[in-house]
């Protein structure tokens, strides 16, 4: 656990940095910073829910299943989003 606690630690944020570039296109220039920092942050309140939830959830199935089942969750709602926001190639972001 010691040994391979920091490369996952340290490789795990590297999941978000691909945000930054993609929040930034579905925003108009006046509200971007508020945009981009109320949708991650959103997502990073409704995330910190999960730990209790699993757990609520553990009571009635085995732990893995539990974080199975929340993990399938949110890779769907990832893969959800990621089908239905929309495409800003050769739009102007100058709004």
């Amino acid at each position: 656990m010691l040994m391979l606690g920091f490369p996952l630690g340290f490789c795990a944020s590297g999941i978000f940095s691909g945000m930054g570039a993609f929040l930034t296109e579905l925003f108009p220039t006046r509200i971007r910073g508020s945009g981009q920092g109320f949708c991650y942050n959103f997502g990073r309140a409704i995330g910190a829910t999960f730990p209790f939830l699993i757990g609520y959830v553990s009571q009635t199935m085995t732990l893995g299943h539990a974080i199975g089942t929340f993990a399938a969750a949110a890779y769907g709602i990832v893969i959800l989003a990621a089908l239905t926001l929309p495409e800003t190639r050769g739009r102007a972001l100058d709004q």
